[in-house]
This record gives C-alpha cells, structure tokens and sequence, in this order.
C-alpha cells in the first residue's frame, strides 16, 4: 500500500475516513471473537435470550418514533449509502 499524505486544502468526506477505517478492522478476527463470545460468555447468552423476547420489539416501536432516532438513523444511512445507489435503503428515517 502507498503511503499518502493529506494536505491541509485537501479534503476527504467522513465516508471516506470511515470506508478507510473500516478496511484496517480484521474483519474475520472479530467475527471469530464474537463467536466465541456467543458460544462461551454466560452474559452474552443472557443478552442473547433477551433481545429475543417480546419485551424488544415493544421497546424499538416506543423508540423508533424519538426524534433523535431518526436522526442518528438518518446519518448512519446516508454513511451507508453507496453513492450511485438511487434508492433510498433507509425508508424509516424518511417518516415523520
């Protein structure tokens, strides 16, 4: 990989930075590390059985009307969106 270095009058988007990040995070560790997490980690399993009650989906319809919600969900779609994607992959964030 080439060494780059940024001057002060060029600019780079937060996409950008974050896509760079991203490709430096050992993708296949993680997921191992997650995995043995889920398999071995008492709290991790009780986490798990909880986000799969009935209790959850109740919480995310009370959240999902927060302004703030929207907001940050909003913002984390637009980071995801490709810039040649046409369609909108976040309809929520689009609602009230």
């Amino acid at each position: 990989m080439e060494e780059r270095y940024i001057s002060d009058t060029e600019t780079r988007s937060l996409r950008d930075n974050l896509h760079d990040f991203m490709e430096l995070v050992p993708k296949n560790e993680v997921f191992e590390i997650a995995l043995d997490y889920v398999a071995n980690d008492p709290e991790v399993k009780k986490f798990l059985v909880y986000i799969q009650s009935e209790e959850i989906p109740m919480i995310h319809k009370i959240v999902e009307y927060l302004k703030e919600y929207k907001y940050v969900s909003a913002f984390i779609c637009m980071l995801l969106k490709p810039q040649s994607d046409s369609e909108n992959i976040c309809s929520v964030s689009k609602h009230g």
